[in-house]
């Protein structure tokens, strides 16, 4: 009679309405603290592109000469690779209103924030030094977004996506188990019981199994988001200035050699093509240089080729003057041919191209390696000059 009892009782409770169990099961504190955290940890993780700083763009010691736009929410480091090794050329990022505010505040503030304010916190602020043709340069720069097709933290895309996952995955789950402890109230009969006991026992080892297959699953939809999103449109603006020092006895002697402003945009082509473009004004001393490029990427976010091609219209340019004897005792050592040398007079504009190709590849989700060949041409394409360029960025995560 008892077990005839607890069988009614099992399917009495198995067929209650399942919307009120899952609504009560939903409202636990604990899970949604568990599933807030999967899938907010995912979306911290799903930047498109890890950018140069623009520290680097400004003294022109990255590999491609037309960046692409984008922001993280990590502090980052930049290095630059010279003769196969890491040189002690270094610059470090850091975006101030997200990481003192949005950072503490929690995604939620972010998603709540104006329009105005998402822009803000995309502020970051950059500085580095290099040594570039024999001279010491440190620079610092601001780059701030002011348009992005896509922005991982707040796309309901890949919000409603994985709160959908989380539901499906976990809702069987805690039917079951919720009908097994409430039979547990009803059931008097001893061995019944234990055997109830047992089934809840195994239930939940199910439930922390598959909690850590959930875990898989956010990783692979925030994989699938980036695949099909690398290449989303943006732009950017910054601004930054530039200095040369020399490591004396006692000073570093810093000298400013100028300022400088840019924009950057993409627009995405497709779902493996991403076209790019920018426009950079410099100005050293009396002189002003001018850059214009555009450039084309194909791949995934994983890895992707680039090839571009740079105008440069250059007034602040002129032969070192150095006689093969001085070259040869390395008094002037030009690499990048890229120095903020600062002439005290005016120059004969000259005008070069610069064709780049070369590539990024992630090599984990916080390492971008980005690599690239630079050939120096003149105003009429005659060759000049063959640059290999590599730098390593990492968020400090």
């Amino acid at each position: 009679m008892r077990l005839l009892t607890a069988i009614v009782t099992f399917f009495a409770i198995l067929f209650q309405d399942t919307s009120v169990l899952a609504q009560d099961f939903y409202e636990d504190p604990n899970y949604q603290q568990e599933a807030f955290d999967l899938s907010e940890d995912a979306r911290r993780n799903a930047e498109f592109y890890i950018p140069s700083a623009p520290a680097f763009y400004l003294m022109g010691v990255t590999p491609d000469q037309v960046g692409r736009p984008g922001s993280v929410q990590d502090f980052k480091v930049d290095w630059r690779i010279k003769n196969y090794v890491l040189a002690p050329d270094l610059a470090i990022e850091a975006q101030p209103f997200w990481a003192f505010y949005y950072d503490h505040k929690g995604l939620n503030a972010y998603r709540d924030a104006s329009p105005f304010m998402k822009t803000l916190s995309t502020l970051s602020l950059s500085l580095g030094t290099a040594k570039m043709d024999g001279l010491n340069h440190l620079s610092y720069a601001a780059k701030i977004s002011l348009f992005r097709e896509r922005d991982p933290v707040d796309d309901p895309v890949l919000l409603d996506s994985m709160a959908m996952a989380l539901k499906e995955m976990e809702w069987p789950y805690r039917i079951m188990l919720d009908s097994l402890q409430a039979m547990m109230d009803t059931v008097s009969d001893r061995s019944l019981k234990l055997q109830l006991k047992e089934q809840i026992f195994n239930m939940k080892s199910e439930i922390k199994n598959m909690q850590h297959a959930q875990k898989q699953r956010l990783i692979e939809m925030e994989a699938a988001y980036l695949y099909n999103h690398w290449n989303s449109s943006g732009l950017d603006l910054a601004f930054g200035r530039v200095y040369t020092y020399n490591n004396d006895f006692d000073s570093l002697n810093f000298q400013k050699a100028g300022f400088g402003i840019w924009v950057n945009g993409a627009y995405r082509l497709g779902y493996r093509g991403l076209l790019g473009g920018v426009v950079r004004i410099k100005q050293i001393g009396v002189n002003r240089d001018i850059m214009v490029g555009a450039s084309y990427r194909f791949g995934s976010h994983k890895f992707n080729f680039f090839g571009e091609l740079v105008y440069e219209a250059l007034e602040n340019y002129a032969t070192n003057g150095f006689s093969p004897e001085e070259l040869f005792a390395s008094k002037f050592a030009p690499d990048l041919d890229n120095g903020w040398y600062q002439y005290q007079e005016g120059l004969q504009a000259i005008s070069r191209w610069s064709l780049t190709w070369g590539g990024d590849f992630r090599l984990s989700s916080g390492i971008l390696l980005n690599f690239a060949i630079r050939t120096k041409l003149d105003e009429k394409f005659k060759f000049m000059k063959l640059i290999p360029v590599a730098n390593v960025t990492c968020l400090m995560r």
